[in-house]
């Protein structure tokens, strides 16, 4: 994957974040946390929270994607600025999920 379209992918990430916030009646005050995970835990998070915002990333494009994705959120929004749980050292396909820990599913 070129670089370029890592970064055109990223933004487009930050593009469906503020869709997903603005259709499900976020507030500026509320913030998305993002963490890089496993399937499993994907699945979890998914269970866990709604909504959630989530894309597939390969390890070659992991830092590069953060990278883009931290900046473009700072470009859109001071809200959106945490970024956890960021473990680089897998060789295995990553999933970064976007969730709003105060949005639980009961």
């Amino acid at each position: 994957m070129s670089q370029k379209t890592i970064i055109q992918n990223a933004r487009e990430y930050v593009y469906d974040l503020r869709n997903t916030a603005n259709e499900n009646g976020l507030k500026d005050s509320d913030t998305w946390q993002l963490s890089l995970v496993s399937g499993s835990e994907k699945k979890t998070l998914e269970k866990s929270y709604q909504p959630t915002v989530v894309i597939a990333l390969l390890p070659d494009v992991i830092k590069v994607f953060i990278t883009e994705v931290k900046a473009a959120m700072n470009r859109a929004d001071a809200a959106f600025n945490r970024i956890g749980n960021l473990d680089l050292k897998t060789s295995e396909m990553q999933f970064l999920v976007a969730y709003n820990n105060k949005r639980a599913r009961r």
